[in-house]
């Protein structure tokens, strides 16, 4: 096309045909231009066209994440609420000092239960990919980017707070071993605890304010994770929003 109009531009300058052959000069001008317009949306275009991909990935690979992380959240919100639970009605039990309903085998459950804690397991690779590769801002919608930004500094609160949990819970669980036979099991016993040592261990104040501080920690850890819960659902349903059926 291009050597056409210069042929043209040629014979029309030999001519001397001045006014034609800036007709035909500006033509050329305009046609390159327009080339040139087409050129810049067709690329703008398929590079929008691939962002719009790595976003459909990346919301896909975040919805994934969030179901995981949800059975993950259910497990120890369920693990902090027995917890407590348990902690509490022991606790309960001993300072109305109803001693005849603490049997060997509601008594060891109880204090068996309240020992534990709760460690959250993510499975929060599809989230991490993004965070991590710093492709964040090929996701469109602000809220979805802003919930994301804060991932690792949420459950790093978390993290801390866990580790307090289990910080209690393995001091209590030595404070307990001065008191626990676990071969009497193995002898067909209903109770691990030391017969002697069962009345002090039920009258000892350590042991009630073990419960109470069990008690308070995982009630608030049960709160904490809830809230993460709630979280995970609104961008379920950000996400959700988004990604093309």
């Amino acid at each position: 096309m291009i050597p056409f109009f210069r042929k043209i531009r040629y014979r029309l300058a030999k001519n001397n045909q001045f006014f034609k052959y800036s007709r035909y000069a500006i033509g050329e001008i305009v046609l390159v231009v327009v080339g040139i317009l087409i050129a810049l949306y067709i690329n703008n275009w398929n590079e929008e066209r691939k962002k719009r991909t790595k976003e459909q990935y990346y919301l896909k690979s975040i919805m994934t994440s969030i179901d995981l992380s949800q059975e993950e959240l259910n497990r120890v919100t369920n693990d902090a609420k027995s917890i407590y639970t348990s902690a509490d009605t022991l606790f309960l039990l001993l300072a109305h000092g109803k001693f005849d309903q603490l049997n060997g085998f509601t008594l060891d459950t109880l204090l068996n239960n309240s020992r534990d804690y709760s460690l959250i397991s993510l499975n929060d690779g599809g989230i991490k990919e993004i965070l991590n590769t710093g492709t964040l801002s090929v996701i469109q919608d602000e809220k979805i980017r802003i919930i994301l930004a804060s991932w690792d500094e949420r459950f790093h609160k978390i993290r801390k707070f866990e580790s307090e949990t289990e910080y209690i819970s393995k001091s209590y669980n030595e404070y307990l071993m001065d008191y626990f036979d676990v071969s009497r099991y193995e002898t067909g016993h209903r109770s691990g605890i030391i017969p002697e040592k069962k009345q002090h261990l039920l009258t000892d104040p350590k042991l009630r304010n073990f419960l109470d501080n069990i008690f308070y920690i995982h009630k608030e850890m049960h709160e904490k994770y809830n809230e993460e819960k709630e979280m995970l659902d609104s961008l379920s349903v950000l996400v959700n929003q988004h990604i093309l059926k």
